[in-house]
């Protein structure tokens, strides 16, 4: 899939950083406080019609190529999904279950729990949500927030 600089999406995640989205799913951390915006104003851009730039009400204009140069380009899916399954490592380990108890209480065999939490395999979301029933928890859709 080729990938233009048209912005899709900006999202912040710090007090100085945008995650920018560009055509194609490719997403870009970027720090703001380079380009001379005030941090008080991240939350008050818009992106423009067309994916062209993102603006902030002190004048602030940034162009979609200027953010797609400057920023470190990050796989969202692949850190969050690595932190999903390192925080259900550590729920089972907290709640004194074992793999294989964990496994016979979610119907799952032990060995693709420990192939899991490695992040050899992507689990689909029902098995998720069958080895998080039986330690109590259960998914929840949260703010994208990056930490500093």
């Amino acid at each position: 899939m080729e990938t233009s600089n048209r912005i899709i999406a900006v999202v912040p995640v710090t007090a100085t950083k945008l995650i920018v989205w560009f055509d194609g799913g490719v997403a870009r951390e970027c720090d703001i406080l380079s380009f001379g915006v005030d941090e008080a104003e991240i939350d008050d851009f818009q992106i423009s019609f067309g994916g062209e730039l993102v603006t902030w009400p002190s004048g602030v204009r940034l162009p979609a190529e200027d953010l797609y140069e400057c920023g470190q380009t990050i796989d969202i899916i692949q850190d969050e999904k690595q932190r999903i399954l390192r925080e259900l490592s550590l729920i089972r380990k907290e709640a004194a279950f074992s793999q294989t108890r964990l496994g016979d209480a979610a119907g799952i065999r032990q060995s693709v729990i420990s192939r899991i939490e490695g992040c050899e395999i992507s689990p689909q979301i029902n098995t998720l949500l069958k080895l998080l029933a039986p330690l109590g928890k259960t998914l929840a859709i949260v703010d994208l927030i990056g930490e500093e």
